[in-house]
């Protein structure tokens, strides 16, 4: 009866200390196993106001570097029912530096008016400046015009800098 009571005690004491992870130091120390291999990673982080969701099917951690074979990404902006998706087939994230970049980048930015494509070779993003990069190259269309350009940033609110000009094509008529 006693080592039953001990035996109590201990899962206890375990599940007390479970229930009590820092969630955050737990990442941080998986992401720091070298060879690590996760699958169908999802997670959820409100910033500023909006909800970022990102689904990861493969990351392979190695160093401070995680590699992933494919990435899904949804911004849920707050206050008015819209938001962007994008589609990356690789990517890199460096944990020392804070910076991402994503490969063959595709998207699509909903505004209140209407609903632009994005498409990209390259998206790179630093934490310390929180705006997209398109170093090369990015294009935005819809059904009635397009916009080519050879270098490009982003801030958060989609305020998109040509760095070194652009090429509008109208493809019909503006609607009235």
């Amino acid at each position: 009866m006693g080592l039953l009571f001990i035996f109590l005690v201990i899962i206890v004491e375990y599940a007390r200390r479970d229930m009590n992870l820092d969630v955050d130091l737990l990442r941080e120390s998986l992401m720091k196993i070298p060879g690590l291999v996760m699958e169908n990673i999802s997670m959820s982080r409100e910033i500023s106001g909006d909800m970022w969701r990102v689904k990861i099917p493969y990351l392979e951690q190695e160093g401070n570097t995680a590699h992933v074979k494919s990435i899904d990404i949804k911004r849920e902006i707050s206050g008015d029912n819209r938001e962007w998706t994008f589609f990356g087939q690789s990517g890199i994230y460096s944990h020392d530096e804070k910076t991402a970049s994503i490969n063959n980048l595709t998207g699509k930015l909903e505004t209140q008016d209407r609903t632009w494509t994005l498409e990209s070779k390259k998206l790179n993003w630093a934490e310390k400046y929180n705006t997209f990069y398109f170093s090369d190259g990015i294009k935005i269309y819809d059904e009635e015009f397009s916009l080519d350009a050879p270098n490009a940033s982003m801030d958060n609110s989609g305020v998109i800098l040509l760095q070194q000009g652009g090429v509008i094509r109208w493809v019909r008529p503006l609607k009235r």
